[in-house]
């Protein structure tokens, strides 16, 4: 089992990735079968989407006409049985590497989808995801929403958890002193409910078995 993380941070050892390394780390205890990676999007080689060239988008579903990063970061989301999302809020915003990454993937699918007429769906497509945000001065709900919207455009499906703020781990300010989001036991709980997104109970009592 594969299980990818996407750290959105300018920041490479900052809270955001603390906070996907714990996702991940969790679901590894005990399962020996998970192999876990990281990406960073800061200092990579992403360029802003053209937005003219859509005709490309509708004649090659699912691929770009920029060559850099952004198609292997997709292709590796695409491989991945699972993701963990996270991205920090700067000036309202997420910072500039990941929402120009987010921008160029959004394109990718949505143009074959809503104007080209594809005929398969999406690469990713079903693909369960968790989503971590944390904000230092601000509500880190504002980019939790973000990220659901990314994934949901990109076909995926966002797991949600039991705690607030449940559609993702929110942190806010110093994430060990957090005790509204309580983002580190929040992410632990996100594992959890990743691992079971990926490889629900077989013995699991399901609407159609009774």
């Amino acid at each position: 089992m594969k299980i990818l993380g996407v750290v959105g941070s300018a920041r490479r050892d900052g809270q955001t990735n603390r906070l996907v390394r714990t996702v991940l780390d969790h679901m590894q205890i005990g399962e020996s079968s998970i192999e876990a990676d990281l990406i960073h999007t800061a200092g990579l080689d992403i360029a802003p989407c053209r937005v003219v060239c859509a005709d490309f988008c509708k004649r090659n579903p699912y691929q770009c006409s920029i060559t850099d990063a952004v198609p292997e970061i997709f292709e590796k989301m695409r491989q991945a049985d699972a993701l963990v999302i996270g991205a920090p809020q700067y000036f309202r915003g997420p910072p500039a590497d990941f929402y120009t990454m987010a921008e160029r993937m959004v394109s990718m699918c949505f143009f074959p989808e809503s104007q080209g007429g594809a005929v398969f769906s999406s690469p990713l497509a079903g693909k369960p995801c968790g989503l971590v945000a944390v904000a230092e001065y601000s509500n880190p709900q504002g980019i939790l929403e973000y990220l659901n919207d990314f994934c949901l455009l990109l076909g995926m499906k966002p797991v949600s958890i039991d705690s607030f703020p449940h559609f993702g781990v929110g942190g806010h300010g110093d994430i060990d002193g957090d005790g509204t989001f309580r983002p580190l036991d929040r992410a632990r709980e996100l594992g959890e409910a990743l691992l079971h997104a990926v490889s629900p109970d077989p013995n699991a009592t399901t609407a159609s078995s009774v």
